[in-house]
């Protein structure tokens, strides 16, 4: 396994050197620092075989960094029936004035038994976890947004700024604690940066907690419920998946618990025009309160 691996990193990383490209003058995911987020940008240029040895890779990363005697790791592997389904290709021109009504479905929640409902999750609070779980937020958030660029770019003949600024007036309607929050990131389109507006003061570090574990389960079982082509998935946003786990990770190390919770049933839009897109810009949002909330809860130590 050791050689394989070694192998595999020598080959993703030869891959990289033979098709980097030019800097450009913004941010790109060549610049990321962390080596997880590096290897997450080149993913569009990688063929199918090698999408799947990386996959590899992440799910070795996500198992030795998980803690041992807690069932908090990853719990469901994704049908395949979603991993093999092919996603109808849409011209998204005009986007406004073809919007469809939006459909508000239920978006039912894996409900374990001896686990405590979130909103109900006794915590005492280990502040010395909270500058990690910040780092951990701060880092997959970038790595959100890089991958969604680079499927953009690559699978989909766009880029971020545009894409966001066609779809502005498609709502997602996702519910859950941090709902109202989410609403208020504004991407801004002349620093290309994710902006909390209006930031609501943070509470106590329990209160917070509930709200973030919740949120981040929600916004699992919403990847589960969105139909993936095989590439889609597995090249970019079976990744989103291990984002979701290492942040559930390091929250539940601030919340000083070793197993996660029940959270409530959701519901969101499934008519969204560009559901896949929603999806991903759900988690870079999400990402970008959680990085607020730490900040704060630091400065209040």
């Amino acid at each position: 396994m050791a050689n394989s691996t070694s192998e595999t990193s020598e080959m993703l990383s030869s891959e990289r050197l033979q098709q980097q490209s030019p800097a450009a003058p913004t941010r790109t995911c060549h610049q990321q620092q962390q080596p997880l987020i590096a290897v997450f940008s080149s993913l569009g240029r990688m063929s199918p075989a090698k999408c799947w040895l990386l996959g590899i890779l992440l799910l070795l990363t996500v198992a030795t960094s998980w803690p041992t005697g807690t069932s908090a790791a990853p719990r469901r592997a994704r049908g395949l029936h979603l991993i093999l389904g092919h996603g109808q290709h849409r011209h998204h021109q005009h986007a406004r004035s073809t919007d469809p009504i939006s459909i508000i479905v239920p978006l039912p929640t894996n409900q374990t038994e001896g686990w405590e409902s979130c909103s109900k999750m006794s915590i005492t609070p280990n502040t010395s976890a909270l500058i990690y779980a910040r780092d951990v937020a701060i880092n997959t958030r970038e790595a959100a947004i890089c991958l969604t660029q680079e499927w953009l770019e690559h699978m989909q003949s766009g880029d971020l700024k545009s894409a966001i600024r066609k779809f502005s007036f498609h709502k997602l309607y996702l519910k859950h604690p941090l709902q109202a929050e989410v609403e208020k990131v504004v991407f801004n389109y002349e620093t290309e940066t994710f902006d909390y507006v209006g930031a609501k003061p943070v509470s106590t570090v329990e209160e917070e907690m509930h709200q973030i574990i919740e949120t981040l389960l929600v916004v699992e079982h919403l990847f589960d419920a969105v139909q993936f082509s095989h590439k889609d998935w597995n090249c970019y946003f079976k990744a989103f998946m291990d984002f979701f786990h290492h942040n559930m990770h390091s929250a539940l190390r601030v919340a000083n618990k070793s197993d996660l919770c029940n959270p409530e049933d959701s519901d969101y839009n499934k008519n969204h025009i560009f559901l896949k897109f929603a999806a991903a810009l759900e988690t870079i949002k999400v990402l970008t309160v959680m990085v607020h909330k730490y900040d704060q809860l630091i400065s209040n130590q």
